[in-house]
């Protein structure tokens, strides 16, 4: 199944919000980050209104979403984005975003992102894994954000494709991708 189902557990945690309120608390957190990165202060309370760092990572927390150790350090614009794609992948089979580079290359990662958007566009469930396969998975996800979002085709199936094969994988391409599937996506 693409997505696993939820308990609950009486108490409403961030996992089980529904989209909605979801989108609220990111868009919140995603303001304090711009707003910390355009003008660094210290923040000492993790409650903070604001946003900021220490209220994001917080929302990660909850979610069960964590750094891996040995991970670069990201601008806070790119952790957003990768929480933010974190969080709706979160419950895909074979889906696990920790970074720009190889939590992306056997396709499966966009195809959960845009799946999550246009469900109706194809079965998740049918994709497969495996080098042999992750072309079709660029190009399914490639070609579905396009149609249905009008998402710019600036990164192909080609261009993942070789990256993977010379395991050069740029993660600015990658973030710039994403970031239109956001611009493109998060209001629908």
């Amino acid at each position: 199944m693409a997505r696993n189902k939820s308990e609950s557990r009486g108490v409403l945690k961030l996992k089980d919000m529904d989209e909605k309120n979801m989108h609220n608390l990111f868009l919140k957190n995603m303001a304090g980050l711009i707003e910390e990165t355009k003008n660094p202060s210290p923040c000492l309370n993790p409650n903070s209104k604001r946003g900021g760092m220490a209220t994001h990572a917080g929302v990660a927390l909850e979610l069960g979403i964590f750094r891996s150790s040995g991970t670069k350090m990201m601008s806070p614009q790119m952790e957003a984005i990768l929480i933010w794609c974190q969080c709706r992948t979160r419950e895909y089979d074979n889906v696990k975003i920790e970074n720009f580079t190889h939590s992306w290359a056997d396709g499966l990662a966009f195809c959960a992102l845009i799946h999550h958007f246009f469900p109706q566009a194809f079965d998740y469930d049918k994709l497969q894994t495996g080098p042999q396969h992750r072309k079709n998975n660029y190009h399914l996800a490639f070609q579905t954000g396009e149609r249905f979002a009008g998402i710019p085709d600036f990164l192909t199936a080609e261009d993942m494709e070789g990256m993977v094969a010379d395991q050069r994988i740029d993660p600015k391409m990658i973030f710039s991708y994403v970031q239109e599937v956001y611009r493109m996506c998060n209001e629908l």
